[in-house]
């Protein structure tokens, strides 16, 4: 079975999938398109993974809906969380301790990620974030403040 699952899988051209697809997206929310530019930007980059800070998990929740091709990295502080985001398709959750900043986070989950060989030198990942980010601006005109981080190159 495990066998069939893998050759399966490994045959399932996401990325075409993705591109297949058609959103309207003047309807959609910020945290819609934010998270779209998320997946366009891995698949215009052959991005080896998207890294997605998250205590609430929507961040990286929403990114795999789009069926993108590459594995996302959700780093969190919540054991709730990591819990949950554990049940979903394409994420693999990794739990740390509190650390005093987020920027200080991601880098502590990159360097699990390069330790644990899921990413290697020369490796492009794409960098998302959740609303944690820039709380501070969150105000009654803005339901959603979730930041694209970046690309990051191992």
């Amino acid at each position: 079975m495990e066998r069939i699952a893998v050759a399966i899988e490994d045959s399932i051209k996401y990325w075409k999938r993705f591109k297949r697809r058609e959103y309207d997206m003047t309807d959609k929310s910020y945290e819609f398109n934010m998270n779209y530019a998320v997946a366009t930007t891995a698949m215009n980059i052959d991005a080896k993974a998207i890294v997605a800070y998250t205590k609430t998990g929507d961040t990286p929740k929403m990114v795999s809906s789009f069926g993108v091709e590459c594995p996302i990295f959700a780093i969190t502080q919540d054991e709730i969380t990591y819990r949950q985001l554990g049940l979903c398709f394409g994420i693999i959750p990794k739990l740390f301790e509190p650390q005093p900043s987020i920027d200080e986070l991601l880098s502590k989950g990159v360097d699990k990620l390069i330790e644990e060989k899921f990413l290697v030198k020369k490796d492009k990942v794409v960098v998302a974030g959740g609303k944690e980010i820039l709380e501070k601006y969150l105000d009654n005109k803005m339901s959603t403040n979730a930041v694209i981080g970046g690309i990051l190159e191992i």
